[in-house]
């Protein structure tokens, strides 16, 4: 199990590092709402599943951080005692409602988009043939 649990926060970290995007700038920005970014903030991580098997209970905490100059740090800290983070650059697009990090793999460019409603992220991904589903909830 020790293993399944370090195996499932190394591809996490894998699956997050390919999320680098350059943040906008902010005369770039067409909107009050970009400019303030009221969804930066923690999000805490409500569920997490791998091939629907629940992996909430590995976790003592898993947060994302989105912070105001564009970059996010996803920090955990599993049920074990081990504890790290990741950082990238994300970009929101209020009007239709996603987020999307992006980051540069060998030669190319990969961009990833998840749905962003409601002060919540939702990210389901195919790791390995096997999906990944998490939601990472603001508090209210």
């Amino acid at each position: 199990m020790k293993k399944f649990v370090h195996g499932l926060i190394l591809s996490i970290l894998c699956l997050m590092s390919l999320f680098f995007m350059t943040a906008c700038e902010t005369e770039e920005l067409g909107s009050l709402k970009e400019v303030t970014r009221p969804y930066a903030g923690f999000y805490q991580c409500e569920t997490i599943t791998l091939g629907g098997r629940d992996m909430t209970d590995k976790f003592e905490t898993l947060t994302l951080e989105l912070r105001q100059d564009g970059q996010f740090v996803v920090s955990y800290l599993t049920a074990e005692g081990n504890e790290g983070s990741y950082r990238g650059n994300y970009e929101i697009d209020i009007e239709e409602k996603e987020i999307t990090f992006s980051a540069k793999q060998g030669t190319r460019q990969k961009a990833f988009s998840f749905p962003y409603e409601k002060g919540a992220v939702r990210i389901d991904y195919n790791l390995f043939g096997t999906l990944l589903h998490a939601e990472f909830k603001m508090p209210t």
